[in-house]
């Protein structure tokens, strides 16, 4: 049982609604991380396949040298599979880099929007080893 004292407050309070809602409409996952004592971030992805291509969209802190900047936010487009010699192909796109979260939290039904679109026009073709 965990210690009334260590909870936190999610930042993800006034959207997760939302989240939840366009994940349901498009037939997807919404995994919800919380920060726990052993877990020193939260963070928020709706995955979900598409003609053999998983797809997901991250909203995560920044990850850093120094670790994670929780003042700063991304929002990730990923899509991957794996080829027929099981090399990982994947495409990435930054709808959102290292702003605010309030930035994500004030435009998540346009970002959720755009985001579907994009990955939802991602093929095979558009996908390539990440190195």
């Amino acid at each position: 049982m965990m210690d009334a004292g260590c909870y936190i407050m999610s930042i993800f309070v006034n959207i997760d609604k939302t989240l939840k809602i366009f994940a349901k409409n498009i037939f997807a996952q919404l995994t919800i991380d919380r920060p726990f004592p052993q877990n020193y971030f939260e963070e928020r992805r709706i995955d979900w396949i598409e003609n053999g291509i998983n797809k997901a969209i991250l909203i995560q802190p920044n990850f850093e040298i120094d670790g994670i900047n929780s003042k700063k936010w991304n929002l990730t487009l990923v899509a991957w599979t794996y080829n027929h010699i099981e090399d990982r192909i994947q495409w990435i796109d930054y709808l959102v880099e290292e702003k605010n979260f309030e930035v994500i939290e004030n435009n998540i039904e346009d970002f959720l929007k755009i985001s579907y679109k994009k990955l939802k026009s991602i093929k095979i073709d558009n996908l390539s080893k990440p190195y």
